[in-house]
């Protein structure tokens, strides 16, 4: 009796056991607008991008050690959400992919790095510095001390992972080119100084103790002003794209950003 009673609640809990397996489809895509039009304080470094566990999508050999195989285009089921987007004039699909996984956790689940778009590396090192720009330009660098190497539109890695729930992790980056503002030079000037344009302006005694001018503006015996010129050069400009939402199998969900989208949905597959 006791041996009957533990073969049938091991043939109950048995599904539950069993692996799980699901289909991803993901459309990512950019809004076609300056970001400058956007009121965003955008940081001008490149993001830190952990790839750590990281594989790429275009690796089919490594993924199919991992239990993630890409889905043919024949069973992509968000072509219509992808054509609505290429015929919009105010957006440019980047990436549309598809994979079947399983149901594994965070830890367990490898990050899928996903590169799209037009390639910046020839015309920017890694930095986001142009390579046209002269030696020992306003950035104070020379070539030599710069890297380079891919710079594409699009880049950084998707995770879809279980945690009682389903939920998808993103970690992106969309670059533009654009420009930056640079510290050029920093001379003494006497005071008074007026109508200066592309400068910040410091009181400094003439013994270089600085001090704050709260009247009008006066000249005084010894005081000299720091004046900062600026140039302007041509930058690649990062914005992140770093998300994590919780889901729902079978729904479509949209994730947002002032510059992208995200489009995905995750169905269970038989």
């Amino acid at each position: 009796m006791k041996k009957l009673i533990f073969l049938l609640l091991c043939t109950i809990s048995w599904p539950s056991l069993a692996e799980r397996w699901f289909d991803v489809e993901v459309i990512v895509f950019k809004r076609n607008q300056s970001p400058d039009n956007v009121q965003e304080n955008w940081p001008d470094s490149q993001p830190n991008i952990n790839l750590s566990n990281a594989i790429s999508v275009y690796d089919s050999a490594t993924l199919s050690s991992k239990g993630i195989r890409l889905l043919p285009k024949s069973d992509w089921k968000l072509n219509a959400e992808y054509n609505r987007l290429a015929n919009h004039a105010g957006f440019k699909p980047l990436l549309h992919a598809a994979w079947r996984q399983n149901d594994g956790s965070k830890n367990a689940m490898p990050k899928l790095r996903f590169t799209a778009g037009k390639n910046y590396g020839d015309d920017y090192y890694t930095d986001g510095t142009a390579k046209d720009a002269p030696l020992n330009n306003a950035s104070g660098y020379a070539a030599n001390d710069k890297q380079s190497g891919s710079m594409y539109e699009l880049d950084g890695f998707i995770r879809v992972y279980v945690q009682h729930y389903l939920f998808i992790e993103t970690d992106l980056v969309l670059r533009e080119p654009g420009e930056r503002k640079v510290l050029q030079d920093v001379n003494e000037v006497t005071a008074p100084l007026a109508n200066q344009t592309e400068t910040e302006l410091d009181d400094i005694m003439a013994d270089g103790t600085q001090i704050t001018e709260t009247g009008d503006t006066k000249s005084f015996a010894g005081l000299k002003k720091l004046e900062r010129t600026y140039a302007v050069e041509k930058y690649l400009k990062p914005y992140a794209f770093e998300q994590k939402r919780r889901m729902r199998s079978g729904e479509i969900h949209y994730l947002d950003h002032p510059l992208m989208g995200l489009i995905i949905q995750v169905t269970r597959a038989e």
